[in-house]
């Protein structure tokens, strides 16, 4: 089973330096986060219609699906999803 991360968003203070931002700071990141959040709608799209299932975690969305590694990555190219835009968890061993 193949697994991702789809990082989104964290704690503001993860985001900048909330002691010393200026209003262009804050003006900046809601540029970012608009964008990252659009981008991270078109990933969910093209991955829900490939197959993949998800769920929901504190700052991420996870994307399951039965396929090995090599295979998910070889599909995630496919798809136009680039390797810095998600996180492809390790695969956990299967028990006989």
């Amino acid at each position: 089973m193949a697994e991702i991360s789809l990082y989104l968003f964290g704690k503001p203070e993860w985001e900048l330096d909330l002691d010393k931002a200026e209003p262009e700071e804050f003006r900046r990141l809601g540029d970012s986060l608009r964008e990252r959040l659009y981008r991270a709608a078109e990933i969910t799209e093209t991955l829900e219609k490939s197959g993949w299932e998800r769920s929901g975690a504190l700052y991420d969305i996870y994307f399951y699906k039965k396929v090995k590694r090599e295979d998910a990555e070889r599909e995630l190219k496919a798809l136009g999803i680039k390797e810095d835009e998600i996180y492809l968890l390790e695969e956990e061993e299967e028990e006989e």
